[in-house]
């Protein structure tokens, strides 16, 4: 239920959230995320940034980064999330953000649309998707072009709700096991197995 989350981090309030949820790895672009977010912060006053993970090496220099940007006090490092607790969390957010610079398939930003909240992610991510049934952003590996996006997505509720009915809906019509599966079975259908 939506609140759970909450209830566990009080420090949070009632503010909105923009969540990160994975690897603490360079990779995942936390340098670009940190800077997104001050550009981002500007427009949305009361956001907050909530990231979680385990640290692979990014966790310092990012918790460095938000120091020398002032906004220490309005980002949470919770450190890893597993099973109701991450879903807890994508579930309360109002986005959710992977500025990655190099993805297979996410399961992250999966989760995210799966839990109907908006995204704002790289092309880097190659789920281009997103952007085809209009379930959020993607947008170039770059800081500005992501704090812009998160601002855009952000400042107006009713396009993000939108956003996230389109994400929820795509999980649900293309990425569900049994939608895996016909599609598997349709590949064999058409290519035979040799």
């Amino acid at each position: 239920p939506r609140g759970t989350f909450r209830a566990k981090h009080a420090e949070l309030h009632d503010d909105p959230y923009v969540l990160f949820l994975s690897r603490l790895h360079f990779k995942k672009g936390l340098d670009y995320l940190a800077d997104a977010f001050a550009l981002a912060a500007k427009s949305v006053p009361r956001l907050r940034l909530v990231v979680a993970g385990p640290d692979d090496g990014a966790r310092e220099p990012f918790v460095q980064q938000i120091g020398r940007l002032g906004l220490t006090e309005r980002t949470h490092v919770v450190g890893p999330l597993y099973g109701g607790d991450k879903i807890a969390a994508f579930v309360d957010a109002a986005a959710f953000c992977l500025p990655s610079r190099q993805e297979g398939f996410s399961v992250a930003v999966t989760e995210a649309l799966a839990c109907g909240i908006p995204v704002v992610i790289s092309d880097q991510c190659h789920f281009p998707e997103v952007q085809e049934v209009g379930a959020g952003r993607v947008v170039p590996c770059d800081a500005k072009a992501t704090g812009d996006a998160l601002a855009q997505v952000l400042g107006d509720g009713s396009a993000a709700q939108r956003m996230g009915d389109a994400g929820a809906k795509l999980i649900r019509e293309r990425f569900t096991w049994p939608k895996v599966a016909e599609l598997t079975m349709k590949m064999y259908e058409k290519f035979g197995t040799k």
